[in-house]
């Protein structure tokens, strides 16, 4: 189900085996990056990516987006009442109640070297 390049990760439960695509953010499904610091006491044994879906209402994607650092961290609150305002209104006409939103996970097994 699964293949090696971290570019070309395929998956038939989540999108029927076509190669995995972010769009235009620019990020890639990758591993996790094992800080140098750990590499001397630490080394890799196994690693995964894969993909998976997350669900969201309108509401709770409103609130995943708002707790961004473009938003919520970044905007005076009278601004955040405003993006909020828009987001909520572009939903409503763009998004069903209920949707899922493409993810991936990575998880990474270090062993302690001898």
């Amino acid at each position: 189900m699964r293949t090696g390049s971290k570019h070309d990760i395929k998956d038939e439960r989540i999108d029927g085996g076509k190669a995995f695509d972010w769009g235009r953010a620019g990020e890639t499904m990758h591993p996790i990056e094992i800080p140098a610091c750990y590499k001397e006491k630490f080394e890799l044994m196994h690693h995964e990516e894969w993909k998976l879906k997350v669900h969201f209402t309108r509401e709770s994607w409103n609130g995943r987006m708002k707790a961004c650092r473009g938003i919520g961290a970044s905007l005076t609150p009278e601004e955040i009442e405003n993006w909020e305002r828009e987001h909520l209104r572009m939903l409503r006409e763009n998004a069903p109640e209920e949707f899922d939103i493409l993810h991936f996970a990575a998880m990474a097994e270090l062993r302690k070297k001898d």
